[in-house]
């Protein structure tokens, strides 16, 4: 997968010298980890592969939106603001799908014209997996009772990929907890699915604030 080259809005090449062009960075990880995505313009359709866990607004005052064209939740972050994991200020199954710096707010019509798009700036530069196992773990969990606190995050039938976790895998829940953004497994117990030991419900503590 080639990099995704980075254009400069109209609106913003005829902003003053004085003033500091807007510029946002989404993280692939929590804690403002993994690769890096910049942002300098309004993008109403992201088109990366992978979930971003973290944000950092270096300039400008931007709109961060959970579906394209700057549609269902939103959220209005200032300069010098760092998110640790998105996931907890959105919801766990939410993801950012498009965003603007708000001075630039345009239509969306007119954004489906000339879309901005991101740049990516970390080394390597992406590829494609070479195969499914290569592919980035995403962690998903059963839409039913899934209950979330401020510390602790509790998820019934976690799987990763489509796939539920085997209880035999002692650190398979704990690399679960961590993709959600939490350090620590509380409480982890197994159920019997298709004829093997899975992780039936699992708590996950202490929310991750560094890389």
């Amino acid at each position: 997968m080639s990099a995704i080259v980075a254009a400069l809005s109209s609106s913003a090449a005829g902003a003053s010298e004085s003033s500091e062009p807007p510029v946002l960075v989404m993280y692939e990880k929590v804690g403002m980890s993994g690769k890096q995505v910049t942002f300098n313009g309004p993008v109403a359709d992201i088109d990366v592969r992978y979930p971003f866990h973290s944000t950092t607004i270096k300039s400008g005052r931007w709109e961060i939106c959970t579906r394209n064209d700057f549609k269902g939740a939103c959220m209005d972050v200032d300069a010098g603001t760092e998110i640790v994991s998105l996931k907890k200020e959105f919801g766990f199954f939410a993801r950012v799908r498009s965003l603007r710096p708000i001075e630039e707010a345009a239509p969306a019509a007119a954004l489906a014209e000339a879309p901005t798009q991101p740049e990516i700036i970390s080394a390597p530069v992406i590829a494609a997996a070479a195969s499914a196992d290569d592919a980035p773990v995403q962690p998903v969990a059963s839409a039913e009772a899934v209950l979330r606190g401020h510390s602790a995050h509790f998820f019934k039938t976690p799987m990763f990929n489509g796939k539920a976790i085997d209880a035999g895998d002692k650190g398979a829940a704990k690399d679960f907890c961590r993709e959600a953004g939490f350090d620590e497994v509380e409480f982890a117990d197994s159920v019997l699915s298709e004829g093997r030991r899975v992780v039936g419900d699992l708590l996950c503590t202490d929310p991750l604030v560094s890389p």
